[in-house]
């Protein structure tokens, strides 16, 4: 308090000697504007102090007398008391009359422990001068400091006019001269001195080389991010000095503005840059005289695009009448700017009113929270306050540098003036009788430590705090459990049986998307969702890029400065391109709350990654409170949100808190079950976000939520193969699997998964494998990856799944594990099987509903065996989906490309649908595929944005009948684009095939099998060659179905990953025989088993170098009622034995004496006419039933057996090398 028995006596029988040392925070003082310009002694003057409960105090000085005027509930009201209603004059220290000494000796009287500073700036009718004073605190029981005020800043008016924007300036950082080869001596320098007398310093001076080029080019270093929008016009000016007097060498001819497809300016090698190399989106020329020496000229070009231009590079082009002559030549550049000049502001015609067209995203309940504040914690009877020396015995009030205890038994009440605002209390433990209380009343409070063994209450749900506070935690990093074993330090800790409450006014939505497209340049953006969001807060908006990365970073954090209805303001323009379109829309998320926890910025930097944390072991209902600075990098369990171990809770949630800049992670779900995590946003932190730790948590709900600019810890998981890369736990990776963070991650599915939004990550959604569970748990019986969902509903990602080949959006694959050798993390990112079960042992599927991709790789890239996508919208993605095992993709619309201009990339692939190219079961149905456009630069069908494609590259792996399809349509998809076979010498390529369930995916009409270009799969007379895809189109005749064969011939037809993907030269050929045919209906066969054909038929197989002694063929797809004839040829005299195994059955095939007998038999018999050998396969263990075939929709794909296979054994004479000889390539007849 300072020299108490130094102050007036009227100022001294206010305040109590028992509360002298008791402090609270004024926000700013107001003195009259007018009144400053006044001269009044510095004894004579006014003010009000604006005190942090939302009430202003009215303070009078006269001569040497204060008079302290009763403190007021609005700034008016106190303006009157102050200035009108008593009748007194203003007097008021004009701005010379402000100084220390004056100052000094009133605020010593009333400042505590701090110093004070003055800050005039013009609010409206008032000048603030910030500062802080004491104010005494009531001893009184019953007494109560004024609520925090629920009032918001008053909005001024949305802006009428965009004012101009300019971008760059002068500096040699900022532009690079580039020109044509072999001139790389011109160069690009930052002036200094005078030029023909005039001051050229800090201008940007080119010169020329000997002789130098004809145009050169100054590139600017940074535009690869501004956003033109189309119709709105846009300047480029600069001012110009010719270095001498033009003549011959030195004239320049014009000057022109080319916003180009974006280079590397600064890796660019040499300079070297030609105009061919240039590919110009618009360009504007100016003209005109370029000779002055001794006078800047200011020229200026305008243009405007006719589309969006997004991704370009700014140039600058010189043009001069020819080359620069026997010496080197000068000129000058200084004020080069880009403007978006002013523009007025409407709103648009077609604001969007819905985010999806065909799916529904889910929003949470739009009704506040209710309230009853009869029912605030602060109101109870029997509270102590903490500034009360009587709460404390003896001791009095504890310093805070000390470790301070609460007594027992007791409710404990801080208010605005309680505690020290400056200096940081070490460590304060709430006994397990025992509650700490905030009043709601502004506060600033810094903590090391509290440890909650009874309960911490800032807020309940039917309470809500509007005050602003702020605690913050201080401390160096340490490993050392200062809170309490196992809870580290730096943070709060709340025990098991302990219960924490922190409830900030609601913010509501917390999240929405854009109503229409932000621009750069852009100060007021438009909503989706109605919110009661304030002038002053922050708010991030979302990449609208397909790669979010820090080199890359096209989010953005703005501050509101004005807001009415949907409409929203910032202090400073937009600086990116954020969509707002129909197919998808860049988030914007709130991050300030009126209660927040924060790191110090002190000690929780960038560098030491050690921030505050909050811990909790019991139950925890924290609402409406903002994280900043938390969580502490490589520090398991040191989390900014953290449920540890809590078991299964019974009235715990997280919701509408932010979650920002953390060094560690968001929200953490460990060992704890039932916990509602909602409608929170997470922006900017390290490591996996919204996480569930051990893969135990079960029921819980997390719902509403986005999570955006999640980085991976060190360099991110790539891999060009399936199996990806492998990782290890270190000290600078305590959890391997954040080289591969998301915003949610998610090892035990059996929860429920609503309405969450995901942004940017290595994937948007990780679903990692754990086939035990790990850390704590790792005993715990259950298999994680196996657990089904509660439900996943609604959910959606963007921007992610880049930096892996084979990633996702929703990836789920990947595995984490324990070491067997040392008990340390491991993960890999690749591909790992998953069975989903239910609790019974049962299959289930992993269903997806109402789901959402954009600007993403694969979008839903699941790696085991069962799994449903129903309802899906993608949209700019490399592929929607890859699907494996038995797969329904269903109601869904793929788009290839919007009219996002950040997603119009010159060279990009975009894949409808990627059929997989062995052992799976897919069916698509209810698929809408738009704007796939026929790149002419693509090198292969398969990369050229086509709907329906397959994987082709491999001979090892070849498709059986895997695929299938129903009511598929177009729009803006040429009838080039709608298959794209890339035909190569594999038998990936040749077997690749899908059933047309209805027609419409080959728009014939009928059902259709399509089969590739070989004409093995002409079978039928309905056939045709569909000469734009190379594939054979033939209506699905009844009676036959896709047939596949696995065989082998051991050291000759082996599968072998190891053999070489393609091409391998061909060993022999199947023919198609039967129903008449007499012509060639042929397909090579390589050392890489397999074959895929129509049932029903006959195959004729032909080894070049003679049939072999001993084959094996596995019977892997012969549906139910079907067949195939199988002839291979041998020399006459050849005797057989023939066995069919299945499992631990045999059957040996018998000889019978004709075909006919042979085709109307059961398929255990064989008949050899001297020339072929004919077997009838049958699948002897089909019986028709549901689980040999998978069905969605009405379509059906068969399924394939690996325990049924037929030993075939050769006895011929001439043999050599278990290979018989040669005999005549003499196709089989058969009617």
């Amino acid at each position: 308090m300072g020299n108490i028995e130094s102050a007036p006596k009227n100022v001294k029988e206010t305040i109590r000697e028992n509360d002298k040392n008791k402090q609270v925070k004024i926000v700013c003082s107001w003195i009259a504007k007018k009144s400053l310009f006044s001269w009044f002694g510095p004894n004579h003057w006014s003010v009000i102090l604006q005190l942090d409960n939302g009430q202003y105090a009215c303070i009078q000085k006269h001569n040497y007398s204060f008079v302290v005027s009763l403190v007021r509930n609005s700034l008016e009201s106190a303006a009157l008391e102050t200035w009108g209603e008593t009748g007194r004059r203003v007097r008021l220290s004009c701005y010379g009359e402000v100084d220390n000494i004056t100052w000094s000796s009133f605020f010593e009287r009333f400042v505590y422990d701090q110093r004070y500073f003055l800050l005039f700036d013009d609010c409206q009718n008032f000048s603030r001068i910030t500062c802080c004073y004491a104010q005494t605190c009531s001893t009184n029981a019953s007494w109560r400091e004024p609520v925090a005020s629920a009032s918001v800043p008053v909005s001024p008016a949305i802006l009428t006019q965009n004012p101009a924007y300019s971008i760059y300036g002068t500096s040699d950082t900022q532009w690079r001269v580039m020109c044509d080869w072999n001139y790389d001596q011109t160069t690009l320098t930052v002036a200094t001195g005078l030029s023909n007398g005039l001051s050229v310093a800090g201008a940007l001076k080119l010169t020329t080389s000997v002789w130098g080029p004809r145009y050169v080019f100054l590139a600017s270093r940074q535009s690869t991010t501004i956003a033109y929008r189309a119709g709105r016009q846009y300047q480029v000016d600069f001012s110009f000095l010719l270095g001498e007097t033009q003549a011959q060498y030195n004239t320049i001819t014009n000057i022109s503005v080319i916003i180009a497809k974006k280079i590397d300016v600064n890796g660019w090698p040499n300079g070297w840059l030609s105009e061919d190399f240039i590919v110009a989106r618009i360009k504007g020329t100016t003209y005109g005289s370029w000779s002055s020496t001794n006078a800047w000229v200011t020229k200026q070009i305008l243009f405007t695009p006719s589309i969006d231009i997004a991704e370009s590079t700014l140039f600058i082009q010189i043009y001069f009448n020819e080359l620069s002559g026997p010496t080197p030549r000068k000129y000058y550049f200084r004020d080069l700017r880009l403007t978006v000049p002013s523009y007025a502001i409407t709103t648009p015609a077609n604001l969007l009113t819905q985010d999806s067209e065909s799916i529904v995203l889910p929003r949470p309940p739009q009704s506040l929270d209710p309230q009853d504040i009869s029912k605030c914690p602060y109101l109870q009877t029997g509270l102590k306050h903490w500034h009360d020396p009587a709460t404390w015995g003896a001791a009095g009030v504890p310093s805070p540098n000390t470790n301070i205890t609460l007594p027992a038994n007791t409710k404990v009440l801080v208010s605005s003036c309680s505690m020290s605002s400056t200096q940081v209390y070490q460590k304060i433990v709430v006994p397990a009788t025992s509650e700490l209380i905030f009043m709601d009343a502004n506060m600033t409070i810094n903590f090391r430590d509290i440890y909650v063994q009874g309960k911490l209450i800032m807020g309940t749900t039917q309470c809500r705090y509007n005050a602003r506070i702020n605690l913050i935690f201080s401390g160096a990093k340490t490993l050392q459990d200062n809170i309490a074993p196992f809870l580290g330090t730096k943070g709060i800790g709340v025990a098991q049986n302990a219960f924490i409450s922190m409830h900030g006014k609601q913010y509501h939505n917390t999240w929405t998307k854009l109503a229409t497209t932000a621009y750069t340049g852009d100060r007021v953006v438009y909503l989706l969702d109605n919110v009661n969001w304030e002038v002053g807060q922050q708010v991030f908006i979302t990449t609208s890029y397909m790669l979010d990365d820090p080199s890359y970073n096209l989010n953005e954090i703005l501050t509101i400065e004005a807001i009415q209805g949907k409409r929203v303001q910032f202090t400073q323009p937009v600086q990116y391109l954020h969509y707002g379109g129909q197919e998808y829309q860049s988030e914007i998320g709130l991050l300030s709350r009126r209660i927040k926890l924060s790191g110090s910025q002190a000690d929780s930097t960038e560098a030491n990654g050690f921030g505050g944390q909050l811990i909790i072991v019991g139950e925890g209902q924290v609402a409406g409170v903002e994280f900043e600075r938390f969580g502490q990098k490589n520090l398991k369990a040191r989390y900014p949100v953290h449920f540890h171990l809590a078991n299964t809770v019974k009235n715990s949630y997280i919701s509408d808190c932010s979650v920002h800049d953390s060094f560690y992670r968001c929200i953490t779900i460990h060992g704890t079950n039932n916990l509602t995590v909602t409608r929170n946003t997470a922006f900017n932190a390290y490591g996996h976000c919204y996480y569930l730790e051990d893969g135990v948590e079960e029921n819980n709900t997390i719902s509403y939520n986005l999570g955006a600019y999640i980085k991976t810890i060190g360099t991110p998981a790539a891999g060009t193969t399936q199996q990806g890369e492998w990782f290890y736990e270190s000290d600078d990776l305590k959890q391997p699997a954040d080289v591969a963070a998301s915003p949610f991650y998610i090892t035990n599915c059996y929860n429920r998964f609503i309405g969450n939004a995901a942004s940017g990550g290595w994937a948007g959604f990780s679903f990692p494998n754990l086939y035990k569970p790990i850390g704590n748990h790792k005993t715990v019986n259950i298999v994680p990856a196996s657990r089904p969902f509660l439900e996943f509903n609604g959910n959606s990602g963007h921007s992610s799944g880049f930096y892996f080949n084979f990633g996702g959006t929703f990836y789920v694959g990947g595995n984490l594990s324990h070491s067997l050798v040392d008990g340390t993390l491991i993960y890999n990112s690749g591909r790992t099987s998953r069975q989903t079960l239910t609790s019974s042992g049962n299959i289930a599927f992993l269903t997806f509903t109402n789901t959402k991709v954009f600007l993403s790789h694969m979008g839903v890239a699941h790696w085991g065996d069962t799994v449903e996508v129903i309802g899906l919208e993608s949209h700019d993605s490399s592929r929607p989906a890859t699907l494996f095992g038995q797969a329904w993709l269903h109601n869904a619309i793929v788009n290839g490309q919007t009219q996002n201009a950040l997603s119009r990339l010159d060279t990009y692939t975009r894949q409808g649908f990627q059929f997989y190219d062995t052992l799976v079961q897919t069916v698509l149905s209810n698929i809408q595929f738009r704007n796939f456009i026929h790149n002419p630069n693509a090198p292969n069908p398969e990369e050229d944005n086509s709907a329906i494609v397959g994987i082709t590259f491999s001979d090892v792996y070849k498709p059986q009948g895997i695929s299938a399809t129903k009511n598929i349509s177009y729009v803006n998809v040429p009838d080039s684009q709608i298959v794209g076979l890339n035909v190569i010498p594999t038998g990936a390529s040749r077997f690749f095939n899908f059933m047309d369930w209805d027609g419409s995916a080959t728009k014939r009409g009928v059902p259709t099998l399509l089969g590739s270009t070989p004409n093995w799969w002409n079978f039928h007379s309905s056939c045709s060659f569909q000469n734009n895809w190379k594939t054979w189109l033939c209506n699905k005749v009844p009676g036959y179905e896709i047939a596949s064969l696995f065989f082998r011939v051991p050291g000759f037809i082996e599968w072998n990953e190891s053999y070489p993907g393609w091409p391998l030269t061909p060993i022999g050929n199947f023919s198609l025989f039967g129903n008449g045919i007499t012509d060639r209906r042929t397909i090579p066969f390589t050392q890489n088993p397999g074959m895929t054909g129509m049932s029903n038929f006959g195959w004729y197989m032909y080894t070049f170098r003679g049939s072999p002694t001993f084959i094996e063929f596995h019977l892997l797809q012969i549906p139910f009622n079907n067949h195939i004839i199988m002839a291979i040829p041998y020399p006459a005299g050849t005797t057989f034995s023939i066995v069919a195994y299945y499992y631990e059955e045999s059957r040996t095939f018998t000889p019978v004496s004709s075909l006919a007998t042979l085709r109307a038999g059961s398929g255990q018999n064989f008949y050899f006419d001297g020339v072929n050998l004919y077997i009838k396969f049958v699948d002897l263990a089909a019986t028709g039933s549901s689980d040999e075939y998978f069905e969605r929709n009405g379509v059906r794909v068969y399924g394939v057996n690996w325990g049924l296979y037929v030993h075939i054994h050769a006895n011929c004479a001439g043999a050599v090398n278990d290979v018989c000889p040669v005999t005549p390539d003499i196709l089989p007849y058969m009617v």
